[in-house]
């Protein structure tokens, strides 16, 4: 036999080498070595989030009633990506019904398998004194609250972050995290000091209302407690061009009551197709799911997406003071337009939950 190594010819014409191939060698440990890098930054970044979320965490409270507001005096300073990302809810682009409250009651549209925008549902809340930047942070600093990145929830959604998500405080979050991380406020855990944070949500939209009104009736009622709209709410906080990636879960209600949302929702019978689903929500030749906004950017306009979601979706805007109402089973993303504080409630869900 020849003492000479064999080689073998790969499927794209090249050449793949068998034993002591030099340059496959020198990929092969530019590769590892890449990989090794990677993730030692991984490790470094949450090892420095680590350390400044417990050493921020002893100075997150004001001191000596000083209240400091971050990098930005009120919500509405912030950046807003509003051109990039916003728009008027043209009809052949929204495609929802726009409500007033009175006709959301009446109809009871939250029985509805259809999405719905209602108007004006913030008009008598208490937070809209008391939620703007400064006001929150002096009246309801001590809140403890989970952040984590946007991305991480939106593939595990909220309940299930585990350890992706962070304990801190409202004040710390907006002073020394809001605009100096990914971290984003999602969370359905609130842990309230004394006094009456979700109070200045009241009236409650309906039918979490029910409930807060009379809960006592919504138990005889006889409706199954996936089905039940109880004291559930969660709080959301987040900068400019955060919010989670697609997503289901039981039907919900999404009322903004500061700055604004750009949605993208997708029908739940078109999505009981999971390839199509797939192809929606990621690029099938590099499936790495993309934040809310690299995906309006880059694969929006690509592969038919605009025509599904423009003939079995809907992409809206919703604004301060309006809520969006999803049904179960219907996929979607959000995408904050500038600093946004947002009160949800899922039906189904205790308010421990």
């Amino acid at each position: 036999m020849s003492g000479k190594k064999k080689t073998k010819t790969s499927g794209n014409g090249g050449v793949s080498a068998r034993g002591g191939d030099k340059s496959a060698t020198t990929s092969n440990h530019k590769t590892m070595n890449m990989g090794v890098l990677s993730a030692v930054v991984v490790v470094l970044a949450l090892a420095y989030d680590n350390f400044r979320l417990r050493f921020n965490t002893s100075h997150a409270q004001p001191q000596n009633g000083e209240i400091k507001l971050g990098r930005y005096k009120t919500w509405e300073e912030a950046p807003a990506s509003y051109e990039e990302f916003g728009h008027d809810n043209d009809p052949s682009v929204c495609r929802l019904p726009i409500v007033s409250v009175e006709e959301w009651e009446e109809k009871r549209m939250w029985e509805g398998e259809t999405p719905v925008i209602v108007k004006n549902v913030t008009e008598n809340w208490k937070a809209l004194q008391h939620w703007t930047k400064e006001e929150l942070l002096r009246r309801y600093p001590d809140i403890v609250v989970g952040m984590g990145n946007s991305k991480d929830l939106g593939q595990t959604g909220p309940d299930d972050a585990g350890d992706a998500l962070r304990r801190t405080t409202i004040y710390d979050y907006v002073v020394n995290w809001m605009h100096s991380s990914s971290k984003y406020v999602f969370d359905r855990q609130l842990r309230i000091p004394d006094g009456n944070f979700l109070d200045d949500c009241k009236p409650y939209p309906m039918p979490t209302r029910m409930y807060d009104e009379d809960r006592e009736a919504v138990y005889e009622s006889g409706v199954p407690e996936n089905k039940m709209w109880k004291d559930h709410l969660a709080l959301t906080i987040g900068h400019d061009m955060q919010g989670l990636t697609f997503h289901r879960h039981n039907a919900a209600w999404n009322t903004v009551v500061f700055g604004a949302k750009r949605w993208i929702l997708y029908d739940a019978e078109r999505i009981s197709n999971i390839t199509r689903l797939k192809a929606m929500t990621r690029d099938i030749r590099n499936p790495i799911q993309l934040d809310s906004g690299n995906w309006i950017r880059t694969l929006y306009p690509k592969d038919d997406r605009l025509y599904e979601i423009r003939n079995y979706g809907h992409d809206c805007v919703q604004r301060a003071g309006e809520m969006m109402y999803v049904p179960r089973g219907w996929a979607h993303m959000v995408l904050n337009i500038g600093d946004t504080v947002a009160v949800v409630s899922e039906r189904g869900l205790d308010g421990a939950n």
